[in-house]
Parts: C-alpha cells; sequence; structure tokens
C-alpha cells in the first residue's frame, strides 16, 4: 500500500531536570557542577536541534518527558522554550504520556504552543498529521481495535484518497500486564456466577467472590503467575503486540515504560524504544540517544540512532609493561581518549580507567599521585574545534605475582587466587533470589548490593593485601610468566525480565523474548563481556535461577 515518505525523531525518557551522577577522582567545581546539573536540559536542548538540522515532519516524544512528582519549574520552561523553537520552524510535536508525567500532568502545563499535540488515552481518535489536505500520519494511545469502536467512532484514520496513512501506536508491559490481569478476574468471577447460579441460585454471593476483593485479586495473581512458564508469557506478549498491530492497522509502536533501547521488526511494522536521551548513571547506558525514523513510499521503516547526551561514559583498559614510566603512560591515556567515538552532543565524559600491570609499576604510579595526575593532565579533550570536559575514576588492578620460594605461605595464597575465590554475581543473584526467608524489602536492598558488586576491584585488593602480607621486596615481584587466567574478571551478567530487541532484520516470533523475574532489576558492568563459566554452566544456571 502507498504511503506518504516522511521522517520523524522519537524520543523518550527525556526526564528534564533529573540529576546525572557520575563518579571521579578531582574537586567538583562549579562549572563541572552546572554542566552536571544541566545534562538533562542540553539533551532536550540536542534532541530540537537535531529536529531541526534535519527538518524532520514531526517529533514524537513517548513518556517520562519529565517527573511530575518533582513539580519542577524549570523543567517546564524548559520544554516550552524548546516547544516554541519547533514551533517557529513549523514542525509539529506529538506527546504520549507516560507514567511519571500522565494526561493530568500536561494538562496543567498552561499555553502549550499550538504545534504540540498531547494523545490522550480518553479519546478514541487518533491525532492526525496533514501535508498538502492529505493525512500522512496518525497516532493515538486508544487501545481500540478496528475501524470503528461500539459507538460508530472511527478509529482508524484513513485518507480520502485512499493512500494509507502512516499509522503509530503504543504497548507497554505494564499495559499488557494490566490486561491480562483484568482477564483473569473478569473469567474467575464468571466462572464463580455460574457455579453460585447452579447451586445457589437464591443465596448472595459471599465477599470472597467479588472481584473487587483485595485478597482474591492477590490469589488469582498468585495462581496464575505460578501455572505460568516463560514461554508462556513470551507467546502472550507477541500475541498481543501482533494483534495490536494487525487489528489497529499500526506501522509502527512506541515501546512504553522501558529505559534500554529496544527495535523490533515483526511482519507488520516496527515496535522501538529509544532509550533514554540522557542516562543518570552508568548503570542505564554509557551514552543517550533519539532515533531518527525514516518511511519510505512502501511503508519501509528504517532508524537511525542519535547521540543526545552531554554525559557519556568511557570504559578504557590501559596496560602498562614493567619499563613504564607515568608521563609515558599519559601519553597512551590521551591516545586511546582520542580513539574514543564522541558526538556532537558531548559535554562530559567521565572516564572510568582500569590500569593493569605488574603489581611494582603500579605501586609506583600511586606514590606518584595517579588519579592527581590524571586529573591535572587530562582535564580536558580538544577535539573536532571544540573541547569536552574529562573527569576521571582510576582504579589498577594488579597482575598476578609469584614468588621465588615455591613453597612459602606467599606462595600458597597466590595460588588460592582461582576462580572459586572470586565472588560470582550470577551466584550472589541466585542466593538472594532464593533464600524465602527475606522479605520483599530486603530482597530489594540485597540485589542493589549484589548489583554493586566489582570483582577486579575485590581480585585487585586481595593482591596487594598478599603482597603486604607476604613479600618484603615488591621487586621480586615483577613478572617472568603469563599463564594466569585473567577470564575470572568476567563476571556472570544476570537476566532481567524485559523485551530483547534485534539487531538485525528479524521477523516474526523470533523479535520478541520475555524473561519472567520482573520485580528484580539488576545492572551489568561494561567489563562484563562474556560468562566466566563454559557454556553448560551457564544455562543451568540461567534455568534456575528462571
Amino acid at each position: 500500500m502507498p504511503f506518504e515518505p516522511q521522517c520523524f525523531i522519537h524520543a523518550a525518557n527525556i526526564r528534564l531536570e533529573v540529576p546525572v551522577s557520575v563518579h571521579f577522582s578531582e574537586q567538583l567545581t562549579d562549572e563541572l557542577r552546572h554542566d552536571l546539573e544541566d545534562a538533562t536540559l542540553t539533551s532536550f536542548d540536542s534532541v530540537v536541534m537535531n529536529c531541526i538540522e534535519r527538518k524532520v515532519d514531526f517529533l514524537l516524544l513517548s513518556g517520562n518527558v519529565f517527573l511530575e512528582a518533582d513539580r519542577s519549574l524549570r523543567a517546564r520552561l524548559a520544554l516550552l522554550k524548546g516547544f516554541r523553537k519547533l514551533e517557529a520552524k513549523q514542525i509539529p510535536v506529538f506527546v504520549l504520556p507516560g507514567d511519571a508525567d500522565p494526561a493530568e500532568a500536561w494538562r496543567s502545563i498552561p499555553e502549550l504552543p499550538d504545534n504540540v499535540t498531547v494523545c490522550y488515552s480518553s479519546s478514541a481518535e487518533p491525532e492526525i498529521l496533514a501535508r498538502n489536505n492529505r493525512v500522512i500520519t496518525t497516532v493515538s494511545v486508544s487501545m481500540w481495535y478496528g475501524d470503528t469502536d461500539a459507538f460508530g467512532i472511527r478509529v482508524i484514520g484513513r485518507a480520502e484518497d485512499g493512500q494509507e496513512p502512516f499509522r503509530i501506536g503504543i504497548v507497554s508491559k505494564a499495559k499488557y500486564d494490566e490486561s491480562r490481569r483484568m482477564a483473569a478476574l473478569s473469567s474467575s468471577t464468571d466462572d464463580d456466577l455460574l457455579n453460585v447460579a447452579i447451586n445457589q441460585s437464591e443465596e448472595k454471593l459471599p465477599a470472597s467472590n467479588n472481584a473487587d476483593d483485595p485478597e482474591r485479586q492477590t490469589s488469582v495473581e498468585k495462581s496464575s503467575a505460578a501455572a505460568e512458564t516463560t514461554a508462556d508469557y513470551e507467546a502472550g506478549f507477541r500475541d498481543h503486540i501482533n494483534q495490536l498491530m494487525n487489528e489497529g492497522h499500526l506501522n509502527y509502536v512506541a515501546f512504553m515504560g522501558e529505559l534500554d533501547r529496544l527495535t523490533l521488526t515483526l511482519e507488520s511494522g516496527r515496535v522501538h524504544c529509544p532509550g533514554t536521551t540522557q542516562p543518570r548513571s552508568q548503570w542505564e547506558a554509557n551514552s543517550g540517544q533519539c532515533s531518527l525514523v525514516q518511511v519510505d513510499a512502501a511503508g519501509k521503516t528504517t532508524i537511525e540512532e542519535i547521540n543526545t547526551s552531554a554525559v557519556d561514559w568511557k570504559n578504557i583498559d590501559l596496560n602498562v609493561d614493567t619499563d613504564a614510566t607515568l608521563k609515558s603512560s599519559l601519553q597512551h591515556m590521551k591516545s586511546l581518549l582520542l580513539q574514543q567515538p564522541r558526538s556532537k552532543s558531548d559535554r562530559i565524559w567521565a572516564v572510568r580507567w582500569t590500569v593493569r600491570g605488574p603489581l611494582p609499576v603500579l605501586h609506583d604510579f600511586i606514590e606518584e599521585d595517579l588519579e592527581l595526575t590524571v586529573a591535572v593532565e587530562l582535564d580536558r579533550l580538544d577535539v573536532d574545534g571544540r573541547k569536552i570536559r574529562l573527569v576521571h575514576h582510576v582504579r589498577t588492578l594488579p597482575d598476578p605475582w609469584e614468588v621465588p620460594e615455591k613453597e612459602s605461605l606467599g606462595q600458597q595464597y597466590a595460588d588460592l587466587m582461582t576462580e572459586d575465590a572470586i565472588v560470582s554475581r550470577r551466584r550472589l543473584m541466585k542466593l538472594v533470589r532464593s533464600d524465602t526467608s527475606l522479605s520483599d524489602g530486603w530482597r530489594q536492598r540485597f540485589v542493589a548490593l549484589v548489583a554493586g558488586v566489582d570483582r577486579e576491584r575485590i581480585l585487585s585488593r586481595m593482591r596487594i593485601d598478599g603482597a603486604d602480607w607476604f613479600v618484603s621486596d615488591l621487586q621480586d615481584l615483577l613478572p617472568d610468566f603469563d599463564d594466569f587466567d585473567e577470564d575470572i574478571l568476567q563476571d556472570e551478567a544476570v537476566e532481567e525480565h524485559r523485551l530483547t530487541g534485534d539487531d538485525t532484520e528479524t521477523t516474526g516470533s523470533s523479535a520478541v523474548a520475555i524473561l519472567t523475574d520482573a520485580a528484580v532489576e539488576t545492572f551489568e558492568s561494561d567489563e562484563d563481556d562474556e560468562l566466566s563459566d563454559d557454556e553448560e554452566d551457564a544455562e543451568n544456571e540461567e534455568d534456575e535461577i528462571e
């Protein structure tokens, strides 16, 4: 079917004026503090400028543009300022309210420019975008299916000349789970009413049969969750998305309620979440993005990533040799920084260095005040005619060491530093999840602690302390071997309950995968690129976690 070619920018989770947290070694200056405070505002400005520079047809904002709970006047003023810039360039804005910025919050914003359209779920009819008196795009948050609803209101917009508009809708796990709960309650209540009608036609329903009874809702949800497998949930959500897109004739669906960037390619169209324009910390992402979406006349959709974050995180390894000096290492650091990917929106890089090498060399670096030297000598990066402010967090990881006396207590200690001696994030998470004595509150606290476990820091402390205890002269630890297995440092990633996307053009059911632990939120550090256990053990552990 023919479409009108168009392009738009899709952004989500802007979270205006939410603080950004970075770990750095140097003193916080006023300039740096202001830049961090303004990071989310700067990222929104980047979204607006990209819309103007690329001359898009419209801007789509899908949820959590601001946090209504914060009641930030500055956030609202920045929002209106950006909208007015787009209005001056005649660029429309479509807003899909989210959990943090609900429809009531958008209704309370005075004097929204005429180019801004907020899509409310109470409105069955979709919002439209017209070009040359022809409807080219429709945007709707309504969950109605079919051409018209029960009252005869047209839900799916159509152009009068027969050319199909590009239709945009929404989907979220929260809405899907809510619809399943309501369906389960409704089905259970209908069964109860039928049984009562047959067996107790003249008696009143007991209170426990009421669908509004909290105890009944809890029991229904627990029994449903207990009977459901991962495959069941995955298949159900896949069917839900397909039904939404097919019956709603949707070509593009904004996946809401998630911070991770995600793209699913289905037979009927694309499901996409652009992530966040500015991560609050490295736990969320190393950088923030929005998406440039282009639609051709055949309806083919391409999605391009655009970096919008003012603060990016960089994780860089520096390997030093026995003859390395602090001066030569600083030059190497600068060359590594110049090799890092960068974008126009970058203002600050929070760089975490992991310096690896012989313990005597790293000890000398620390004695020469490595962190302070890096902070002073590498405070800015001059590139492409502009300056990027650098903040650093430096950690050292000594290489494995041996002592000349192979039967000594020190060598026995060194031999104990094996994979079994290093804590595993996966095993810790498994222990927390399986402990039935923990309350929900304590379980969440332990989950947060497990997420922050740094295996390399633990191993570094073990090696340094061992050398202090058993070695009188650090020069004796200069390496003459390379047979230590550093793979033990690759911690296992702990799976989240979230929709996983496709990096390639995948269609159908293979594009959707759902994992089942919705209550547990875990994070992966950037060095965790591969599992430390072999594949069979890792798969067994995953099965046990699920």
